[in-house]
């Protein structure tokens, strides 16, 4: 997979639509979304425990790096887990911050899958927050905690690393409300089928999964592993309702004089981007992203007429929206955060078809439920729908005309205008963009990502903090290309250990934080002395995370040859850019070493803040009233 497009064979539990090289082409691919290419596991155990059963499992997933927090019940577990030389450890700082790598990465591997693994309670408890989030994205997140033996966990004392009581449920409980099955192997019981069970719930609904694995059970010996199956759905109607559906499609379809695609932020569950390009062709109409959708859709497409963010849109990208009489939603979303400025959702469901994974709503309220959308996006290939573009002439006579790059005098103060501008410069194909929330959200949202390139952020869950392990997690993913953050001093400050994590990886992201001295998204809803922290040198904090050892010999007999080179020559280099000729060194030097993590800390002033996070800030005001 380069730049998000994956490749023919490669994707993981999403429609694949091949296109046509021709309109007389008959027919389309469409393997069930639900299935995924699992990988051919090379790992050849010397034993046939659960621990060695896991490794080869995940390598069957196209997992390569997973997360941990290393504790006294997770320990076999992680040695076991070593023993496939095609899983790397990710050693983090702590467990919330494994976690949002985790997220990370889901976002962005080839597999769509992650592990993060913890220990027993006092770990789980710390990850907890980042799981929630990863559940609110629907992504394929695989929690392992390790836990003490069955012995201790059946005796009748209080155990460390728990709250003092008997319970050694709670964390189990927990769990159970973030993720779509969580659960303890047992003694006696058939705990490799209980375990794919787990990933199988994790593939189905993409949804976390939480397993406790006591530490008697590892080493646990059982019959040779034999490849994962993985069956479709059970709930999928394979024949009938989709006549029903298809010809209510097109007959709103054609009626419609102004139709519009609407991708939203869910869409990658039901359709490759392979599949949305050839949907948008034969429908002709604009295509419009909700905002944690952008680069779902390619920028570049003729079609595409901009993200849609309710009143922090683009005038003509609204005006589209809104004068539209039909929209066909994939995937749609509709939190507050994506209905800014009070559109109310409810009141447009009289325009709106509504495509989930497995059902689909109409204008008239009726609904269709365990639908196989392969069969209904074939079927509306192959239909009579009419293509109607009046929707994408009517964006077009709207658009206005882009002004281009600034040119900003050298020696004056820095913009967040030019860091903009200097972001959309450094971009390519390959490179991932990551955003945190406030600020960052809208400012990202007007940068064009080029044909191939991801972006990623946390809309609904939108946890401070998040960011910057998710960067992580995303370049570690996709090496191939780099991962550009964009983060408030305020969040940064948040997860700051990580950064050091990163530069041991040799993680060669770009990170630029926009120092304006404090939480700015806070001030614009309510100003208070809550909102004004402590300012960092941060240029020289990310010296501090990168310090050579202090002795000439690598104490590690663990340390990989990359990682003792590393230990003395760390790959990264900070600046603290307040000019614009600052800002144009530090983006020629980031071009000139794209090997190493740069860290830019950008001085801007407290004021230099958006039209639509003010408006965002009001419309939360309002709300908490």
């Amino acid at each position: 997979m380069r730049g998000g497009i994956p490749s023919a064979g490669k994707i993981k539990g999403r429609i694949i639509l091949k296109i046509p090289e021709t309109t007389q082409e008959a027919g389309l691919f469409l393997p069930p979304a639900s299935l995924p290419s699992l990988s051919t596991a090379r790992f050849l155990p010397d034993n046939h425990n659960i621990g060695n059963f896991l490794a080869y499992r995940l390598e069957e997933l196209g997992v390569k790096d997973f997360f941990a927090v290393p504790g006294d019940s997770n320990l076999k577990l992680i040695n076991q887990l070593l023993k496939n030389e095609s899983l790397h450890l990710v050693g983090c700082c702590n467990e919330l911050n494994a976690g949002y790598a985790a997220d990370g990465y889901a976002r962005s591997s080839l597999s769509r899958v992650a592990v993060v693994i913890v220990t027993y309670i006092v770990g789980g408890l710390s990850l907890i927050n980042a799981i929630a989030g990863a559940y609110s994205e629907r992504l394929k997140v695989l929690i392992i905690s390790g836990c003490p033996s069955s012995r201790l966990l059946a005796a009748k004392t209080p155990l460390h690393h728990t709250t003092g009581g008997i319970d050694r449920d709670q964390g189990l409980r927990v769990f159970q409300e973030f993720t779509a099955k969580s659960i303890r192997l047992n003694p006696g019981e058939d705990n490799r089928a209980r375990l794919d069970d787990a990933l199988i719930q994790c593939i189905h609904r993409s949804l976390p999964v939480y397993i406790e694995i006591p530490t008697d059970l590892v080493e646990l010996e059982g019959t040779p592993v034999t490849p994962l199956q993985v069956p479709p759905p059970k709930e999928l109607i394979r024949s009938g309702g989709i006549d029903e559906i298809l010809s209510i499609f097109i007959s709103l379809g054609n009626k419609a004089p102004r139709p519009i695609l609407f991708i939203g932020a869910l869409a990658k569950y039901s359709l490759s981007q392979e599949a949305m390009i050839v949907l948008a062709r034969k429908l002709g109409c604009a295509v419009i992203c909700q905002p944690d959708a952008k680069s779902t859709f390619p920028e570049s497409h003729p079609q595409f007429a901009g993200g849609f963010w309710a009143t922090a849109s683009t005038p003509e990208c609204r005006q589209t929206v809104m004068e539209s009489d039909l929209w066909a939603v994939i995937g749609g979303a509709w939190s507050d955060m994506h209905t800014i400025g009070g559109l109310d959702i409810l009141e447009e469901r009289g325009r709106m078809i509504d495509i989930q994974e497995r059902s689909i709503r109409v204008p008239d309220g009726r609904l269709f439920q365990n639908l196989d959308l392969e069969r209904f996006f074939e079927a509306v290939m192959k239909s009579s729908a009419l293509s109607k573009n009046e929707s994408l002439l009517s964006f077009q006579r709207k658009a206005s005309q882009q002004n281009g790059l600034t040119s900003p005098e050298l020696g004056t103060s820095l913009t967040v205008r030019s860091i903009l501008d200097g972001i959309q410069q450094l971009l390519q194909g390959t490179d991932t963009l990551v955003a945190d929330a406030g600020d960052s959200w809208f400012n990202a949202a007007g940068i064009k990502l080029p044909t191939g390139a991801d972006f990623q952020i946390q809309l609904v869950y939108a946890s401070l903090g998040w960011p910057l392990p998710a960067a992580l997690g995303c370049q570690l993913a996709r090496p191939e290309g780099r991962t550009i953050l964009m983060i408030g001093d305020g969040a940064f400050q948040m997860t700051s250990q990580e950064l050091s994590t990163a530069i041991r990886c040799r993680a060669n992201m770009i990170v630029f934080i926009f120092n304006n001295l404090g939480y700015q998204i806070e001030s614009a809803i309510h100003d208070g002395p809550y909102n004004y922290i402590a300012n960092w040198n941060y240029a020289t904090f990310a010296s501090a995370m990168s310090s050579p050892k202090h002795t000439v010999k690598c104490n590690n007999p663990f340390a990989t040859k990359e990682e003792r080179e590393g230990a003395f020559n760390p790959a990264v280099f900070s600046m603290q850019i307040k000019t614009q000729s600052d800002l144009l060194s530090a983006l020629d030097r980031a071009r000139r070493e794209p090997w190493k993590l740069a860290l830019l800390e950008c001085c801007i002033q407290p004021e230099d803040a958006s039209v639509d996070l003010r408006q965002l800030a009001l419309a939360l005001a309002e709300a908490t009233k």
